[in-house]
């Protein structure tokens, strides 16, 4: 008789699980239909999966949504996606994917389950790179003596609160020696953030003129070119999931070769120089995907203060730097993006050393990788219209166990892309042809994006004086 008992009860629960499991249905966010008529729904349980080392209020953090919130299915499906856009936007996981589970008799309260594959966070990466300015500069030596070596350790994610530590110790040609560390929530609202870096490097060789638009260089045979040390305090702030405020401090000690000021008495007045600069960012983020974007816009303010009149060598101006992206789909698999940067400086010299015009960074005219061309003031316009080859893709690396390496995700773009530029130089040189003059270049190009923020990029761009060639960057053109 107990042992029927024990059967006829285990027959009724089995009977109430199946029951309440057949009631509920699950969907993949990218499977919910909304349109069919639009009603009222509540945020239930939010429940995560895959995140070993991610502590979940690091995930919760980017969450559009809140368990108890209420609103409209199709608004619900909304936040839905740019929630998963924001965690990807993190650069803290490879894959983010978000199930909802609705029961049908009751489609009101909806449970969220948001699974994640998490990156590889610790990197120790062995140096070998080219001590020019990029690629295709050192393409027309082939100088392999101008090479640095050494190891970069990052530990991304660290501690599970996406912290980063950085260890740079890098020899050869050009010798750097650097630790840093940020740790973006300090607070329990998870708004403010800290970080510093210490380091200092020494070169053998530095550029200490521009002449005809190209730098030129000094190589100490005997010693090296320049010396710095330097400290730098960083403060954030990050009250939303769009908007960041950053406030670095620096201490910057340089000391120069004496021949630099010989060959050019304006890179600096003394081999000496001490600093203090104080910087403030503001960044408003809505892309789609910060490695590669394709809808939303962009746009960040720094202003920097360089000399704070602390030390009678150190250099005394001012400077304003903002940048606004735009990113577009036009129709079907075309794109379009523009990115306008100006740079605006206070009045009075600036040394050459500090003064930094189109050719440094990303700030350039396609086709004038070749050159810089220094000023006080700067704009630049960049367009591309993009035309998408081959639509992003998921796939697995078969001999690769772990899926934080073999699912990967790929796609690939060619672009038609204009840029132009205007720079202006207070002091203009007499060997100079592109200060306070007009220059754009135009071409073509392909872009092919994967997992780990990886983008390659090789493009064939002329300018407006016939010369042009083919360029190879890693990084998104804007």
């Amino acid at each position: 008789m107990m042992r029927f008992s024990l059967l006829v009860l285990f027959f009724l629960i089995s009977l109430l699980t199946f029951s309440q499991s057949a009631t509920y249905q699950y969907l993949k966010l990218d499977s919910i239909d909304v349109s069919v008529p639009d009603y009222p729904i509540v945020v239930g349980n939010i429940m995560l999966e895959g995140n070993k080392v991610t502590v979940d209020r690091i995930i919760f953090r980017e969450l559009e949504f809140a368990s108890g919130d209420s609103m409209s299915n199709q608004q619900f499906v909304l936040l839905l996606k740019l929630s998963r856009q924001n965690l990807l936007n993190r650069s803290l996981f490879n894959f983010v994917d978000m199930e909802v589970m609705r029961n049908i008799d009751n489609p009101i309260i909806q449970d969220v389950t948001i699974k994640v594959v998490e990156r590889w966070y610790i990197w120790p990466l062995p140096i070998f790179e080219l001590a020019d300015r990029n690629f295709n500069i050192w393409w027309q030596t082939k100088d392999f003596s101008k090479v640095n070596y050494g190891i970069y350790i990052t530990h991304n994610n660290f501690r599970g609160r996406n912290e980063k530590l950085k260890l740079l110790l890098r020899a050869g040609y050009n010798q750097n020696y650097n630790i840093s560390y940020e740790m973006p929530y300090i607070t329990k609202r998870q708004n403010l953030g800290i970080g510093f870096q210490i380091g200092k490097s020494r070169s053998r060789e530095i550029p200490y003129a521009t002449v005809f638009d190209q730098q030129l260089y000094y190589k100490n045979e005997e010693g090296y070119a320049v010396k710095e040390f330097f400290v730098k305090f960083m403060f954030t702030f990050r009250p939303g999931i769009h908007d960041l405020h950053n406030l670095v401090f620096s201490y910057e000690d340089y000391l120069f070769a004496d021949s630099v000021l010989v060959l050019n008495p304006d890179f600096n007045p003394t081999t000496k120089s001490e600093m203090f600069t104080l910087t403030y960012i503001f960044k408003h983020d809505y892309r789609d995907s910060k490695p590669y974007p394709l809808d939303g816009y962009y746009f960040d303010a720094e202003f920097t203060k360089r000399g704070l009149g602390y030390f009678e060598t150190s250099p005394d101006f001012f400077f304003v730097k903002t940048t606004f992206d735009f990113y577009k789909p036009i129709f079907n698999r075309f794109y379009w993006a523009s990115s306008l940067t100006s740079k605006f400086s206070s009045a009075g010299y600036q040394p050459y050393f500090l003064l930094h015009g189109l050719g440094y960074g990303n700030d350039f005219v396609r086709s004038y990788e070749l050159y810089v061309i220094d000023g006080q003031d700067f704009g630049l316009l960049k367009n591309n219209l993009k035309f998408c080859i081959l639509k992003p893709k998921n796939g697995t690396l078969p001999l690769i166990k772990t899926e934080r390496f073999n699912k990967i995700h790929y796609a690939l773009y060619a672009n038609l892309l204009f840029d132009a530029g205007f720079v202006n130089n207070d002091y203009k040189g007499a060997t100079t042809r592109l200060q306070n003059e007009f220059v754009y270049g135009l071409g073509i190009g392909l872009d092919l994006v994967t997992y780990y923020d990886v983008v390659w990029r090789i493009e064939y761009s002329v300018n407006q004086n016939k010369m042009g060639g083919f360029f190879m960057h890693f990084m998104a053109p804007i």
